[in-house]
């Protein structure tokens, strides 16, 4: 439990970061009824280093579509974000679960104001191991930055795992890396997503 607390407060500390380039979840819907909240700290492994930390919120829209609200802060940096992840095609037999997440946000590094608009192909598999469900992902997020000097497209090839464990209904665990392909970040994330039904509280 120590190292934890001194991981995640060495996380503010550090230099200035932007997570708004990671995915942290694969392609499964968040089911009717169910919300979730998760954590998602993040390592920033090129242009000076650096780490942010975010927080998030999941909800069911329907049953192709959840949406996530998400703020972050590094030690200087702020950045709100808020996308929709639409899986029109699920994971059902030998095919991956298909679709697109698309989102928008706002973020402030130093003395810059920046606009975010990003589109992100998504695929996952869900697969079935003696320790519970694992449920690795791809996506390539394209993100649209402008500020007040320029604007860009920045994009990263994004690489990660949910790991469902079976003994565990009140946590998902995942893990995350980026690399950048053009004008964006590597980094590495790991992340932690709590299910909970508003009647009954925290809990699968």
């Amino acid at each position: 439990m120590k190292f934890a607390k001194y991981f995640v407060l060495g996380l503010f500390l550090s230099s200035s970061a932007h997570a708004y380039l990671s995915i942290a979840e694969s392609g499964e819907i968040v089911p009717a009824g169910m919300y979730q909240v998760g954590v998602e700290p993040q390592l920033l492994m090129n242009k000076g280093g650096g780490a942010n930390f975010d927080v998030f919120f999941d909800t069911h829209i329907n049953d192709a579509t959840s949406a996530r609200i998400t703020m972050g802060a590094g030690a200087v940096d702020f950045n709100a974000f808020v996308s929709a992840k639409w899986m029109p095609f699920p994971d059902v037999e030998n095919q991956p679960a298909m679709g697109l997440r698309v989102g928008a946000g706002l973020a402030r590094d130093e003395d810059e104001n920046l606009l975010q608009l990003q589109v992100a192909p998504l695929v996952s598999k869900k697969f079935d191991t003696e320790y519970g469900l694992a449920v690795p992902y791809l996506a390539v997020p394209f993100t649209f930055l402008n500020t007040k000097e320029e604007n860009t497209v920045a994009s990263n090839l994004t690489v990660g795992s949910e790991f469902h464990y079976a003994d565990w209904n009140q946590v998902t665990l995942g893990g995350e890396v980026g690399l950048d392909l053009n004008k964006s970040y590597s980094y590495i994330s790991i992340f932690a997503t709590f299910p909970f039904e508003s009647q009954k509280g925290f809990g699968k």
